[in-house]
């Protein structure tokens, strides 16, 4: 790791700040000396020698030092082999200082910060170079002193050699194992924030909906499926007022359990669960929340098995006496024709026809198959229904049919939503008739949901509209304003409905009844789907281990 470093050509950021400091470090030096040279001061060392000279170095040095400043703060880059050469001069001028100041002993220390620093940004054999220069230069100083008849100590030039040598081995050692910490430091940073944002990535993409709040109840966190279950077109600012009041009994009481609510009247009705971000603290708490449609969509699935074989059941036992009955009543009718009284006829035939539809209601309830899913194009396809049902459910209807231009995709069993879909135009069809046979109107609109996105078939009638009493009940099995009505057309379709991941919710209306179905998304259906695999796949394995 570090010798990937010490391979790149250009200073690291971290070692470039030391390079500024030291020429800061250097400036000041360099001032000082030129302070107390030039301001007389006589402190028997400085330039004693050579008094031309010192003033000569003293310049080029500050020269230098400036350049090298002005370099390492304008230009944000330093290249390896420039250093080199910058450190190598400075180690000749000060060596030149100690020469016209004819001393060894003084100036010579100050090789030894140039050396440690050096040594701190250029490692391995470019460092010792350094201290090779500098010892040379040392040796090199005393040896002329000795020539001109000076005072000279070699004895002290080797020493400061050594101290040299030793001082580099000691800083590479320690800038390695530093350099090497913060590298690993980095490296498990970068993990950790790779794990952050795959953490966030998979959060995102849950179909379960995630916020995360702060101690001060501040969202920090959320993603779409958030968004979506609450009925929020974008980020959420605040929690609605029914999370909120859950939320807050949770913090009351940690085992409270929060009841399912419905964020708005068209939203899904979601089930909250409550988690602290880090158990043992306040300093956050993680709100997950599920759709209870797909909860109620499995439990569906099962119940759907059991009611099947109760409704088969039943419809068997019924059939055959309906059309005994049926045949009766036909007969009776030639001798009622007869004798001029219809009104007992009209009243079996309509009496045996209310019980003959809840046979097919129940019928087709027990008839269902396991949903296959398949995408189809919701515009082409209701349009193909209502010209299939023009002449029977929707006969003597003003139908008014709205398909959105973009593409409406969905994956359905087309045969379950085509009941669904069905029951619920012949119940606008009748009510929209009940009203004014002849100004009956129903509605078609075909798009999307401008929160959620998902798409949608909204079906209106002109009828009377849903009394406030029936609200609750409308799709309850059996239930009916009508008593010539089975009472499951609605009832049919919601289950429906639910089987292929949509929801038929009842909207509230100015004219008539609106009965919208949003469906899933075709990633949130594939999703699903994969999921049934996966437990499907377990299943097998457990089974064959079993076995």
């Amino acid at each position: 790791m570090e010798q990937d470093i010490l391979d790149k050509p250009f200073l690291p950021l971290d070692r470039l700040r030391i390079l500024k400091y030291f020429s800061v470090y250097s400036a000041v030096i360099t001032g000082v000396l030129m302070g107390l040279f030039f301001a007389d001061i006589d402190l028997d060392f400085l330039g004693v020698l050579n008094p031309k000279l010192y003033p000569m170095v003293l310049s080029f040095h500050a020269v230098m030092t400036i350049v090298f400043m002005v370099l390492a703060f304008s230009v944000g880059q330093a290249h390896y082999d420039h250093l080199i050469a910058f450190f190598l001069i400075d180690i000749t001028l000060v060596a030149g200082l100690i020469y016209s100041s004819g001393t060894g002993t003084t100036l010579s220390y100050l090789m030894i910060i140039n050396i440690a620093v050096g040594n701190a940004l250029v490692s391995g054999q470019k460092g010792f170079l350094l201290s090779a220069w500098a010892t040379i230069c040392l040796v090199f100083i005393e040896y002329q002193f000795q020539v001109n008849g000076l005072e000279s100590n070699f004895v002290n030039a080797g020493t400061l050699g050594f101290i040299f040598f030793i001082s580099a081995l000691i800083i590479q050692a320690l800038v390695k194992r530093l350099h090497l910490s913060v590298d690993i430091n980095r490296v498990q940073a970068d993990s950790l924030l790779s794990m952050e944002q795959l953490t966030k990535l998979v959060l995102k993409r849950l179909d379960t909906g995630v916020v995360v709040i702060d101690d001060h109840d501040n969202i920090i966190f959320q993603n779409s499926s958030a968004q979506r279950l609450l009925g929020y077109p974008g980020p959420i600012r605040s929690l609605p007022d029914k999370l909120q009041a859950s939320l807050n009994e949770f913090r009351k009481f940690p085992k409270y359990k929060p009841g399912t609510f419905k964020a708005g009247p068209t939203t899904a009705k979601v089930q909250p669960m409550f988690a602290p971000l880090m158990p043992g603290t306040d300093r956050g708490t993680v709100i997950f929340i599920e759709d209870t449609n797909v909860v109620y969509q499995q439990a569906q699935r099962l119940k759907q098995v059991s009611l099947g074989k109760l409704a088969a059941g039943i419809v068997r036992e019924i059939k055959e006496p309906m059309k005994g009955i049926y045949r009766i009543a036909k007969d009776v009718s030639t001798e009622q024709v007869a004798a001029g009284n219809k009104e007992r006829h009209l009243q079996i035939k309509q009496h045996s026809q209310h019980i003959e539809r809840i046979i097919n209601n129940v019928q087709n309830l027990s008839n269902s198959k396991a949903t296959e899913y398949e995408k189809i194009s919701l515009g082409d396809w209701i349009v193909k229904l209502v010209r299939q049902l023009e002449h029977t459910t929707l006969k003597n209807v003003n139908v008014q049919l709205k398909v959105s231009r973009t593409a409406v995709n969905v994956c359905v069993d087309h045969t379950q939503i085509q009941q669904a879909i069905t029951n619920v135009l012949e119940n606008a069809a009748y009510f929209a008739k009940q009203k004014s046979a002849d100004f009956a109107r129903v509605a078609i609109l075909v798009g999307h949901n401008k929160v959620s996105k998902q798409a949608i078939i909204e079906i209106q009638d002109n009828g009377y509209g849903v009394g406030l009493d029936d609200l609750d009940h409308i799709f309850e099995p059996f239930y009916t304003s009508e008593t010539s009505q089975s009472g499951l057309g609605l009832y049919i379709a919601k289950q429906f409905c639910e089987m292929n991941m949509a929801r038929l919710d009842y909207v509230a209306s100015q004219e008539g009844a609106r009965f919208r179905v949003t469906f899933a998304t075709v990633e949130q259906v594939m999703r699903q789907l994969e999921k049934r695999e996966d437990y499907a796949l377990r299943d097998k394995a457990k089974q064959a281990i079993a076995v």
